[in-house]
């Protein structure tokens, strides 16, 4: 259960009977949040229809006729209790389910790990699920034995496990029954398992294998039990346990020690023990966070099991001290900050999704989205030290995952070429640990990948061979979000300019990695991509691979093939469909022939250059295509009809000086025949605009998303600067994003005339750019329009926000606030309406990452490596 579905079915329990309203104030003592956390929760249960509010002071809260349901019980909900139960523990918990499960009495357990690492509470679920699912029946018992107790006496353990008769051994003056007796229906948890004798573990795996054992001292009458059984050890099985006794146990869970729990995890085991001794204490208990963080940093020799001991001890302690505030434990540093504390309840808090919120929202939810807009490493690797402190921070750079980034960026140096230094390798393990802990839907990364299409197509592909390493050691689908940021992140390591793109593909397991490995690394850049084929592969298979990566590409400058073996012709002809530019294809591939072609890329000769350079250079055969004849033609093609393609032709005629360019529109379908066909209508494109991505092959193309999203110097480089000056570009941009703007707002007003008000809204935003001195980008422009209209209305309606008014504001927020009643004081004129604290702030951050106001209240432009 999310901790947003927590707190709504606590306030049903407390404010349902009698229905009355509530404050974000009186909803503090449900949880451990803070204000801003809570007021988030609240406004979202607003706005899926669990609650409503009314906007008086401060803001009261009702419960609705529409009650959320109980979140639906899985068969596994017993593990839920098991922190990592979806993370580090995952496969230990999927392999105790399939245990249980196992048809006709399930399967042995043998848990190992070091000492203190939880294996009994592991056992205790393993026999609480078997009891819940019914695997088991509800009386039966989870009978407990450590070893060690008998290490030095195996036949008294023989004794204690299964009984003895009268006589068997001195002292024995009665039939005993043993713990396999009183286990029967139930489970049987044997710790410390390594310290069984050979002897009793040849007993025990004839009982697992037949089902029936002998009491010591008698070899004729076998007794029967249906038992489950359980073992646990610290120790290496195959040194301790004899070889057929373990291939009686098919399943082995690990459990991993403290050091190599995720960091989230390690807080949310230290929020619940602090929790259970606030419960033992009937009291709060207030932790300095320094503690918290000196917790997890401290090793932890005994694990889980010591750092519980240590809390116990330190709330014992403290509690012989306890004054007004209750119990209060400082960090040992000396200097206390009574602001600084974390409070612990007897309700156990999710101190772990806290802290990640703190984290992760701390600098905005916009976090991730800004750094993708800017790619400003050094600052978000600043902020987020920052926000943890200093220990904190110390603790992100060890452990194994930071290891593995080293590691698996030592390799892309040797591929790629490009130097890793320490703060690009702080930035992909901070993105590495972002993907790993914060699963993001497709669409979210899709919507990522827009926002970084500002940056060199190089930057993406770097990204992509990187995420590639990674991909050996985790499964694509958990670091998916990579993509965007190291997208971002690499941004600033290669040339702004589309060059020639090089390719290396060669039979054999790393015959082509070696040979664009060498040459990248020589010359210090990715000039080269390589393409491992297996030996199997013909030259069909080489195509199809090469298509399926083309075909991603945008903005290249031409295109260099170097190939060991193969048909240059079937792949020339096929290739060149697909790219915008000249194509050269050799073949004979050498590491001199890759340096050599590599250094050219780097110099940026023309390809014309390269080509007239290989001539009797190289005993090579190559096909050379000079890519497509310039024309004067630009084709608009919209999927939804020619309505508005012709909008579109109409406002690029206005802002299109140059009268030998014909703009033409085209139907869709027809397009994609001839694109298909390669007809001679298509020659001389010099640009083809559509609403929609389309497989345009030879032809420069690019959709309306990427026309609005671009940023403006880079869209004038790669698609308009032998077309138009970038000032009339700008201008034609604008009036499209208008165009497609009118038609998003006109679905969201219910009264309101979008063409009207779009000019209004225009304004407002012509103010703000005036004022700070730049002109906004086409997908802000958007954004403000959609957002400024939907508020009006929003306004008009008297249904305007006001969670935040009360909040304290930054000394720029405050600056802002005092320009807000100029921007807008035609619209409060004309339309009555009141903009409230809130409102204003929205607007605020929507433009933030672009500009600051500085606290003497002169504006002044972000630089665009300067906001995350």
């Amino acid at each position: 259960m999310s901790a947003k579905e927590d707190l709504y079915h606590k306030l049903d329990a407390a404010w349902r009977t009698p229905l009355s309203g509530f404050t974000t104030l009186d909803c503090e003592h449900f949880t451990s949040a803070s204000r801003s956390v809570i007021s988030l929760y609240l406004n979202q249960l607003c706005d899926d229809g669990y609650l409503r509010k009314e906007n008086t002071r401060p803001v009261r809260f009702w419960l609705t006729e529409k009650r959320m349901a109980q979140s639906e019980q899985d068969g596994a909900t017993v593990f839920r209790s098991l922190i990592g139960a979806t993370g580090s523990l995952k496969t230990a918990v999927e392999l105790c389910v399939a245990a249980v499960n196992y048809p006709d009495g399930g399967l042995p357990v043998l848990i190992t790990g070091e000492s203190g690492v939880g294996k009994s509470y592991l056992a205790q679920l393993l026999h609480q699920y078997a009891c819940e699912n019914g695997a088991i029946a509800p009386t039966g018992k989870l009978i407990e034995l450590n070893c060690a107790d008998y290490a030095n006496n195996p036949e008294l353990l023989s004794g204690a496990l299964f009984g003895y008769v009268k006589g068997a051994f001195t002292g024995a003056e009665r039939n005993k029954t043993g713990l396999l007796d009183e286990a029967d229906g139930g489970f049987l948890f044997l710790d410390e398992v390594h310290r069984l004798s050979a002897e009793n573990q040849e007993k025990l795996f004839l009982f697992m294998d037949k089902g029936y054992f002998y009491r010591l001292g008698d070899s004729r009458q076998p007794c029967q039990a249906r038992v489950r059984c359980v073992f646990a050890t610290t120790e290496n099985t195959e040194n301790v346990l004899l070889t057929t006794f373990r291939r009686r146990i098919p399943v082995t869970v690990m459990l991993p020690s403290w050091d190599s729990r995720p960091f989230m995890e390690q807080l949310s085991l230290i929020s619940r023990f602090f929790s259970h001794e606030a419960k033992r204490f009937r009291q709060d208990i207030h932790v300095e966070s320094a503690l918290i963080h000196q917790l997890i940093t401290t090793p932890v020799q005994g694990n889980i099991g010591e750092l519980k001991n240590h809390i116990k001890v330190l709330c014992a302690s403290a509690s012989a001290r306890r004054g007004s505030q209750g119990i209060c434990i400082d960090s040992p540093s000396g200097r206390h900050n009574e602001q600084d504390r974390i409070t612990f309840s007897a309700e156990e808090a999710d101190y772990a999704t806290l802290f990640s919120a703190s984290l992760n929202a701390g600098q905005g939810e916009n976090l991730v989205e800004n750094f993708c807009r800017t790619g400003n490493v050094p600052l978000l690797i600043r902020k987020l030290e920052e926000q943890s402190g200093t220990s904190m921070a110390q603790r992100f750079y060890q452990g194994t995952l930071w290891q593995l980034t080293k590691e698996t960026l030592a390799e892309f140096n040797d591929l790629t070429g490009i130097s890793v230094g320490p703060v690009m390798e702080k930035a992909v393990f901070h993105c590495l640990q972002w993907s790993l802990n914060e699963p993001v839907s497709g669409e979210r990364v899709t919507y990522l990948n827009g926002i970084t299409a500002w940056t060199p197509l190089r930057a993406r592909l770097l990204a992509q061979e990187c995420i590639a390493l990674f991909e050996k050691k985790f499964p694509p689908e958990q670091i998916s979000l990579m993509e965007p940021l190291l997208t971002a992140i690499f941004c600033h390591q290669v040339e702004p300019e589309p060059l020639i793109q090089g390719i290396i593909v060669s039979h054999g397991a790393s015959t082509a990695s070696s040979i664009a490995g060498t040459a990248n690394k020589l010359l210090g850049g990715f000039y080269l991509k390589a393409f491992d084929m297996p030996l199997s592969v013909n030259t069909r298979g080489i195509i199809a691979r090469l298509k399926e990566w083309i075909i991603r590409l945008e903005g290249q400058n031409g295109m260099i093939i170097l190939v060991d073996m193969g048909s240059l012709q079937d792949i020339y002809s096929e290739i060149k469909l697909h790219i915008q530019g000249d194509l050269l294809v050799m073949n004979n591939v050498s590491t001199a022939m890759a340096l050599d072609i590599a250094g050219k890329i780097q110099h940026k000769l023309a390809m014309k250059e390269i080509v007239d350079g290989i001539k009797g250079a190289w005993e090579v055969e190559a096909r050379y295509y000079s890519g497509i004849v310039q024309g004067n033609k630009i084709i608009i093609s919209c999927i939804s009809g020619e309505g508005v393609a012709r909008q579109i032709q109409e406002i690029a005629r206005r802002h299109i000086r140059d009268e030998s360019i014909d703009i033409v529109t085209m139907e869709y379908d027809d397009l994609k025949w001839k694109l298909t066909k390669a007809d001679s209508a298509l020659y001389g494109t010099r640009l083809l605009i559509t609403t929609t991505e389309i497989d345009a092959g030879y032809l420069p193309q690019i959709n309306t998303r990427r026309l609005i999203g671009e940023k403006p110097d880079l869209l004038w480089k790669n698609y308009f600067a032998q077309i138009m000056p970038m000032q009339d570009m700008e201008r034609m941009v604008d009036e499209i994003v208008i165009l497609f703007t009118l038609e998003g707002v006109a679905n969201h007003l219910s009264f309101l005339n979008p063409r009207v008000i779009i000019d209004e809204v225009e304004n407002v935003v012509k103010f703000f750019e005036l004022t700070y001195g730049i002109h906004f980008e086409s997908y802000l422009r958007i954004n403000l329009f959609m957002h400024l209209a939907a508020m009006i209305e929003r306004l008009l309606t008297h249904d305007g926000l006001a969670h935040r008014d009360e909040f304290d504001l930054t000394a720029d927020q405050q600056a802002f606030m005092a320009l807000v009643p100029e921007a807008f004081r035609t619209l409060i004129n004309k339309y009555r309406i009141a903009l409230t604290t809130t409102e204003a702030l929205m607007i605020y951050e929507l433009m933030e990452p672009w500009i600051t106001i500085a606290p003497n209240d002169s504006l002044v432009l972000k630089e665009s490596s300067g906001s995350v």
